[in-house]
């Protein structure tokens, strides 16, 4: 679903810290456990039912869209959650979109529109990547507008009108001078374009206004199809993501913006972009730390693609390089993370092919690029991955300016490279900088610390992310396909969002896939939608959010099917299972938040990217044929814990289990009370056994 279907790019559209975290808290807290809905009802069906219903479905929070975007709509929507014990993280269109208005104001004539007479106008779009045309505004005589008579005005490709792009129709009377027709259509840049003013019936609407000669420079107005000396009076709304050709919001918005929600007692925090690209990350980072300034309270939440976006999406397919040679050392300023007191090893991407023998390359870290004092250095010969890890095992300051420099010893051809780094004028990491024999450049190199991971992959682009040190990490991935299956690269995903989550210290959430989008997604069922909580909760989630709660109108290329909420307003049968599920997984939720994953295990058929289960681990299946997932956590005070969760999503299971001796007793965490409950574990033999639904999982004691 891309972009959360481009979140309508034209249509413009807690953290609660367990043991692994190292983040703060903040306020409010989501309790017992972080459970979300994105597509909220819209502003029109933003009222106290509606917002029952979500807290009524067991949901805590709100991922805020569906054009909730502006003072009015958020102010209406923080009031009804505050009345219903629900947060919001307020989707404020001026920190994910740019406007301009491309307009026509000069007057003088007019001519009437009818429907053996249609009136149209050329005009060219800015320059830029992804501008979308939302609306159209005219000037048109509402004296003379009859009642029932409708004006359809339609966008076209040209005035041959080879291709209808985009159409909205305003039925009289109108209580305007200045109608304004939607039409939410993706334009190219600095490109002609036309659209067409027509009406159902054979009486003139008008005055239509134009100028009384062609004062538009690029475009005039058209009477029946014939080109005029002259323009009509228009104002072209346009619209582009905030972050496109290196844009970001403005301070002087974001400070506004924090202003204006940070006293709401129901604001979780800021809905602040949807599946950035590595480009724009730098950029939201100076969004979320304007944010924080004025208001350090709240969250900021920022949501990344899945892996199976591709390289574009991603902008992992934008880089140069640099060769490094005896006398042209590479180097790069970068600051340390907060709480950050050691690094063990760095990365560089290099390419190993132009490495020959005899060559060394040798990273010292400094603790300026001033080199006043050398840290730690290490020296690697005959690389076997272009990825090297440089060991440096330095003690460090968190959040410090550090400065690491790589040099040649002046063997073999005296030249390894490429050395990758961002093109000119990228920006990969904030507080930083490259360098080439010793002077900066507007680029940063690639580099990872305390990480060994490919270059280029999806886990480059997520560790990307986790640099920037966000509140939570926040991740889509909707795992069943119209075909009937399910995705082969949805645990990879998990995987690599837990390691991320993991090395960062902060918490991560999970979509929830609960719609359908024709010839791509099926509606998941009920045992379907039980399992992704449960596996998603089994690899460490400490938080969800179900995608989507209203069901969306067809956007960008995407027609939308059965989500919680149907486009009636009426609830999907979907409502009462997620509100069953979402019920069992608050009572685990105090414990749930107190876990820290140690590792995840499959059974029964291992999938791309996972780990089987042991055969030393200390909890076994009877019968390794069943398919199950394992994820295994431990508390603060060491205890483990065991989530077992059923793979099959069409049968239940009966499932035994011998577990190692030595402990005293195997309870389940009760999805009816949240207390551990007994079970029929056997100390003597290890022996256990249970009963699964289908997808389901539960969470054991062991003591």
């Amino acid at each position: 679903m891309r972009s959360k279907f481009i979140m309508s790019l034209l249509a413009v559209a807690l953290l609660s810290v367990g043991s692994s975290g190292i983040g703060m808290a903040y306020s409010p807290a989501i309790q017992p456990f972080p459970i979300g809905i994105f597509w909220p009802p819209s502003p029109a069906d933003t009222t106290n039912a509606n917002y029952a219903d979500i807290a009524g479905m067991n949901a805590n929070f709100i991922v805020g869209g569906n054009g909730v975007s502006d003072y009015a709509s958020n102010d209406a929507a923080l009031g009804y959650a505050a009345a219903h014990g629900l947060t919001l993280l307020a989707d404020d269109s001026r920190l994910a979109w740019r406007s301009m208005t491309v307009d026509q104001h000069a007057t003088g004539h007019g001519l009437f529109v009818s429907s053996s007479v249609t009136l149209g106008q050329t005009f060219k779009t800015p320059q830029g990547t992804g501008w979308g045309l939302n609306t159209i505004t005219m000037y048109i005589d509402k004296l003379n507008w009859p009642a029932g008579t409708a004006l359809t005005l339609t966008l076209y490709d040209s005035p041959s009108k080879q291709s209808v792009l985009a159409s909205d129709t305003i039925t009289g009377p109108v209580p305007t001078y200045n109608p304004t027709f939607q039409l939410h259509a993706p334009v190219s840049s600095d490109t002609s374009y036309y659209f067409e003013l027509s009406s159902d019936q054979p009486g003139g609407v008008g005055w239509v206004v134009t100028s009384s000669a062609d004062v538009y420079g690029d475009g005039r107005a058209y009477r029946a199809g014939v080109a005029q000396n002259t323009d009509f009076w228009f104002e072209l709304g346009f619209a582009q993501r905030a972050y496109n050709d290196g844009n970001q919001p403005g301070n002087s918005d974001i400070d506004q913006i924090a202003s204006h929600y940070r006293t709401h007692a129901a604001l979780q925090g800021y809905h602040v972009l949807d599946e950035p690209s590595v480009l724009q990350m730098t950029m939201i980072q100076d969004t979320i730390r304007r944010l924080k300034n004025g208001d350090p309270d709240h969250m900021s939440f920022v949501n990344l693609f899945p892996n199976y976006a591709s390289a574009s999406q991603l902008g992992l397919n934008q880089m140069t390089g640099e060769y490094v040679t005896s006398s042209v050392p590479l180097g790069q300023a970068f600051r340390t993370r907060h709480g950050q007191t050691y690094i063990e090893t760095v990365q560089w991407w290099i390419d190993k092919n132009t490495w020959g023998a005899g060559e060394a390359l040798t990273l010292s870290l400094w603790d300026s690029s001033a080199k006043s004092s050398l840290i730690a250095k290490h020296t690697l010969n005959s690389p076997t991955t272009e990825w090297p890890q440089f060991q440096l095992n330095a003690q460090v300051s968190g959040n410090t300016e550090y400065y690491m420099e790589l040099t040649h010893n002046g063997c073999g051809n005296n030249s390894v490279g490429w050395v990758v780094r961002a093109n000119t004028g990228d920006d990969w990491y904030n507080d930083g900088s490259a360098y080439i024999a010793g002077n900066a450049i507007d680029a940063d190199f690639w580099f990872t610390l305390n990480q060994n991971i490919v270059g280029g992959s999806y886990e480059d682009y997520v560790y990307r992310w986790m640099y920037t040190e966000p509140d939570v990490l926040v991740f889509d991935h909707y795992p069943y396909l119209a075909n009937g299956t399910l995705r082969s690269d949805y645990y990879a995903n998990l995987e690599v969002i837990r390691r991320q989550a993991d090395l960062g210290g902060v918490n991560f959430w999970s979509y929830i896939q609960s719609v359908g989008v024709n010839g791509a997604w099926r509606v998941p069922s009920e045992s379907e939608m039980r399992y992704q909580v449960y596996s998603n909760l089994a690899y460490g989630a400490k938080g969800y959010i179900y995608f989507t709660y209203w069901t969306p109108a067809s956007s960008g290329g995407e027609s939308f099917n059965n989500g919680i909420i149907l486009p009636d307003g009426t609830k999907n049968s979907s409502y009462t299972w997620a509100q069953q599920l979402n019920a069992d997984v608050m009572n685990l939720g105090d414990t749930l938040l107190g876990l820290h994953s140690e590792a995840v295990y499959h059974a029964g058929g291992i999938p791309a990217a996972a780990t089987a289960l042991p055969s030393s681990f200390f909890w076994q299946p009877d019968n390794s044929a069943i398919p199950l997932l394992l994820g295994y956590f431990q508390d603060d005070a060491g205890n483990d814990y065991c989530l077992v969760v059923n793979k099959n999503t069409s049968q239940s299971q009966h499932m035994a289990f011998t577990i190692a001796t030595g402990y005293a007793s195997v309870q389940e965490i009760s999805k009816a009370t949240g207390q551990p409950a007994s079970t029929n574990y056997d100390a003597g033999t290890g022996s256990m056994s249970t009963n699964f639904q289908p997808g389901e999982g539960k969470l054991f004691l062991l003591q």
